[in-house]
């Protein structure tokens, strides 16, 4: 006897309950309206508005589909996740494809200036009282371990360990990073300039 492979409606279960979660948080706050309302298609709206089916496309990305054509079978039949994003049910793929096709070089422009805007109202670096504190970066140059099954896995160059620095990093900002056993190794002889920006005043250095 062949075996008979059916799609099944899931409207109570997820496969992606994470995933329906985010969506949850972010239809009920409006958090990607900026980008969904800023691209305008010349296409009509039946069942699904533009901005409706680019959040399919989204939310695709998001579970991991490879390709549009996969939104029917990994996508569709999940009825609970397309309530988390505030959707009945996702759009076909034939559907999606449709929209995507309609993209020209102006649509691509629209959604650039919406995902700016999305990131300026978002950012914390351009948020940050610049005129009152410094912005400490915290920049890790050590490499991870990388699973040999990862997409494009590379070794790293750098052979170092990570090592503990302690609970305050801000500890640790005096010393100073340099080994002492280099031969080239040589102490600054100069102050440091305070540095400035063109869009407050000048800051003072936090260091003797």
């Amino acid at each position: 006897m062949r075996p008979t492979i059916r799609l099944t409606t899931m409207p109570e279960e997820t496969h992606f309950a994470p995933l329906g979660v985010l969506g949850y948080c972010l239809t009920r706050t409006h958090f990607l309206e900026p980008v969904l309302k800023s691209v305008r298609l010349p296409i009509k709206t039946v069942a699904h508005s533009p901005a409706s089916k680019l959040l399919d496309v989204l939310v695709s990305i998001l579970a991991g589909c490879r390709a549009i054509r996969q939104v029917n079978t990994r996508l569709r039949p999940d009825l609970a996740l397309a309530q988390a994003w505030g959707r009945k049910r996702f759009a076909e793929q034939a559907t999606l494809a449709r929209t995507l096709d309609c993209f020209t070089a102006e649509q691509i422009i629209q959604l650039r200036q919406g995902t700016e805007s999305l990131f300026r109202r978002e950012s914390r670096t351009l948020h940050h009282p610049f005129a009152k504190e410094w912005l400490w970066l915290d920049i890790d140059l050590t490499p991870l371990p990388a699973s040999k099954q990862a997409e494009a896995s590379t070794k790293g160059k750098l052979g170092a360990k990570k090592t503990f620095m302690g609970g305050n990093w801000h500890e640790y900002r005096h010393h100073s990073i340099t080994k002492h056993y280099f031969p080239s190794f040589t102490r600054a002889n100069k102050r440091a300039v305070p540095p400035t920006c063109r869009s407050c005043r000048p800051l003072m250095p936090s260091w003797v």
